[in-house]
């Protein structure tokens, strides 16, 4: 039984109550939590109600925030796995051929532990090395060039869908290179829906004609299929690619040994996942924010003006653009892309001084770790100058994780950031349509919903503030003056 302080079950709903109010907005429940009963907080007190995990002698699921638990919970690699999930919607052996290509999909790093995960990781590392990086920088800027030929001056549009298909082909191309073409894209398309099914597949994991987690299983079915395809082409071609996937494939570690089929299809699920929706959704609110801001956006223009003179960055330039990167920072630092962090206690371990049961989920809040005031002076406000001379630490600041499992493609997305900001920025301004509704879509990921509809100018340096009547809940989470 956890003893971890939290809400009692819901009177006539029980503890059904308090995890469909978790399902309903899952950040704002927790925070509720949190402001009721401190930095640690269960679910469901006396009721073994979990989030993800389906097995039922799971015991509960607690929720904190802050730096010294994040450290507890980010280096105990062996007290704390990933994704240690199970139960119909995460198969485990024995499971049936309908099953087994989720099962492939789910064997990626992100579900893998101790030395497994050590041993992949380190395979996986020379794709991510600084200078493979720094090599994409040519196939970001064509991609998101190409994406702005179809933008018009005076037109309205609403960019998440236009930063979601950018960062698509950016993925698409990075990881299995233009040889693929069409069946990289076509991988990429199937991978995107997959995602899009994630949450309601959780929701009702039952394979009947009809329900989204059939359509999850054939999805996946699909996408493994067509990897398999992809993986055998490149095999067969037997050239050294610049793509991700090209150097996975040629990867070997001291004893020579080298990354399965069954692994590649996980890892490249995981990365496409990774540099696809995190991507989209920090480009989105950072775009976001800056129309809210015209300060801020102005000075932004001027440092990219001053250095680039209206040309994409080269990598090099990079470092010159500090205004830039305290932009970027401070987005996910309000507005995290991924707000949560998951993990599960394989055996009973203790936390914050409290004793968790083996099976435990465990889940930490970066949103909310974000916002602590003796860290983040006016936390809710959009404040780049906060990071000139300002390093709270991995584990106050972690929109990357931290620890032996920090995001093998953080650097990856920042280039991408930077690179695309920089181009769509000094070509373009963006101005929110006046009364929009903007509220938070939390599923894996944290994304603006319905959309961000934007209307599109030629770059002007005519910042305002006139389109900050926006509705929505976006308003609990950003200080609009």
């Amino acid at each position: 039984m956890l003893n971890v302080p939290g809400p009692r079950p819901f009177p006539v709903l029980g503890a059904s109550g308090n995890l469909l109010r978790f399902i309903r907005d899952p950040l704002g429940y927790i925070g509720r939590l949190f402001d009721a009963y401190g930095p640690i907080a269960v679910l469901v007190r006396g009721r073994p109600t979990r989030i993800v995990s389906t097995e039922a002698s799971a015991p509960g699921t607690v929720f904190f925030y802050g730096a010294e638990l994040n450290r507890e919970l980010l280096t105990a690699h062996e007290k704390f796995h990933k994704s240690a999930l199970s139960g119909p919607l995460y198969p485990q052996e024995p499971v049936n051929a309908r099953k087994r290509p989720l099962k492939r999909l789910l064997t990626g790093l992100f579900h893998v532990n101790g030395d497994e995960h050590r041993q992949q990781r380190r395979l996986m590392m020379p794709a991510f090395h600084k200078s493979r990086i720094d090599s994409y920088r040519d196939d970001m800027v064509a991609l998101t060039e190409s994406m702005l030929a179809g933008f018009s001056a005076g037109e309205t549009r609403d960019l998440r869908p236009d930063m979601m298909e950018l960062t698509l082909r950016v993925a698409t191309k990075t990881l299995f290179g233009g040889d693929m073409g069409q069946a990289g894209l076509q991988v990429a398309r199937k991978l995107q829906l997959w995602l899009e099914l994630f949450r309601p597949s959780a929701m009702l994991p039952l394979d009947v004609p009809g329900t989204p987690y059939r359509r999850w299983l054939d999805t996946s079915l699909a996408i493994d299929a067509k990897m398999s395809e992809v993986i055998a082409e490149k095999r067969r071609a037997a050239s050294s690619g610049a793509d991700i996937l090209s150097m996975l494939l040629e990867a070997k570690d001291e004893q020579g040994a080298s990354l399965s089929d069954d692994e590649l299809v996980g890892h490249v699920g995981v990365i496409f996942a990774a540099g696809y929706e995190t991507t989209s959704n920090a480009l989105s609110w950072t775009l976001f924010l800056l129309s809210q801001h015209p300060r801020v956006a102005n000075d932004l223009l001027d440092e990219l003006d001053s250095v680039l003179h209206g040309d994409a960055p080269r990598v090099e330039q990079l470092a010159e653009l500090p205004l830039l990167e305290r932009v970027i920072k401070e987005s996910m630092r309000l507005l995290p892309p991924v707000p949560l962090n998951h993990r599960v206690a394989p055996a009973e371990t203790e936390l914050g001084g409290y004793t968790l049961p083996a099976g435990t989920e465990v889940i930490s809040s970066i949103y909310h770790t974000h916002r602590i005031p003796e860290l983040y002076s006016e936390p809710a406000r959009f404040r780049p100058e906060r990071w000139e001379k300002f390093d709270p630490g991995p584990y106050a600041y972690n929109p990357f994780s931290a620890g032996p499992r920090m995001c093998i493609g953080a650097a990856f997305a920042m280039l991408e950031l930077k690179i695309v900001l920089a181009v769509l920025l000094q070509r373009f301004r963006f101005e929110l349509v006046p009364g929009i509704r903007v509220d938070r879509f939390f599923s894996i990921t944290m994304s603006p919903k319905p959309g961000l509809k934007m209307r599109v100018h030629t770059q002007d340096h005519r910042f305002d503030d006139s389109a900050r009547n926006v509705r929505g809940n976006i308003r609990e989470m950003v200080h609009l003056d």
